[in-house]
């Protein structure tokens, strides 16, 4: 390391050398730690997506039901009132 201090190299780029030789051993030691939490921020992701799917089908099956809902009520089928109501004035 003393070598490396006494340089040419060093002495002509200094304080952005040594920064780079800081940053890149921090770098190497925290390499695990840091594939470590790709590693998790990627499954978090899958898992949101995968819930997401989930809602979104659900959203499309209520979605369908208070269709079906809105259809009746248009029809006065929905209401057991308005329906024998209905029912009586035909009849």
């Amino acid at each position: 390391m003393t070598d490396f201090i006494q340089s040419k190299i060093f002495q002509e780029l200094g304080a952005t050398a040594l920064m780079f030789i800081v940053f890149y051993l921090v770098l190497q030691f925290n390499k695990s730690s840091i594939e470590s939490l790709i590693r998790q921020q990627s499954d978090f992701v899958s898992k949101m997506f995968e819930l997401y799917n989930k809602l979104l089908d659900t959203t499309v099956f209520n979605s369908s039901m208070l269709q079906k809902i809105d259809e009746k009520m248009k029809n006065t089928h929905w209401c057991p009132y308005l329906k024998k109501k209905e029912e009586k004035e035909i009849n």
